[in-house]
């Protein structure tokens, strides 16, 4: 699989984006069936769709009481799209480098750098599902600005780097209203 910003290594699951090695997660599987409610279902893939090569697909969040299944219906509509999904459980202190990419000490000095399921959603043309994402601070959804819009990159302060999404990539937010 070839990513937007460099070669997947399947092997070690990393990827070279502008000469760092950035390694990526391992997608979500739930063992989740979408039963009923077929027209939200359709409401999140037309959300997603894209009919003229100018448009970009919209990042709709899901809004409702804990346990509606808001991330149950994020990872149905990854599925039909037959992506892979990745989950980002968001919190209140959820920084926006945790958003993209996090340095791991790798031992004698060295620095591994680790792609959040944002990213790797972003450079393998997944579906990011990112779970609470009301608890975020303004900060953090700033740094997403740029991947929101026509833009469609990140950029790492940590690593350096500025990471363009895939074309194939898709967000949702679910957020809680309680």
């Amino acid at each position: 699989m070839k990513a937007m910003n460099g070669v997947f290594s399947d092997t070690d699951r990393s990827i070279n984006i502008e000469g760092v090695q950035v390694h990526v997660a391992h997608p979500d599987e739930l063992p989740v069936k979408w039963v009923g409610q077929l027209d939200l279902l359709r409401q999140l893939q037309a959300a997603w769709l894209i009919i003229d090569p100018a448009d970009v697909p919209m990042t709709p969040r899901l809004l409702g009481k804990p346990g509606v299944g808001k991330t149950t219906l994020a990872y149905a509509g990854a599925v039909s799209l037959q992506r892979e999904a990745y989950i980002m459980q968001a919190t209140l202190d959820t920084r926006p480098e945790d958003l993209i990419i996090s340095p791991v000490i790798e031992g004698e000095g060295k620095l591994r750098y680790v792609a959040s399921p944002l990213v790797t959603a972003m450079v393998r043309g997944g579906v990011a599902i990112l779970d609470e994402g009301n608890r975020m601070s303004e900060k953090s959804w700033a740094s997403l600005a740029p991947l929101l819009d026509t833009r469609r990159y990140v950029e790492s302060i940590v690593a350096g780097i500025k990471i363009h999404a895939h074309e194939d990539f898709r967000m949702v937010a679910t957020m809680n209203d309680d």
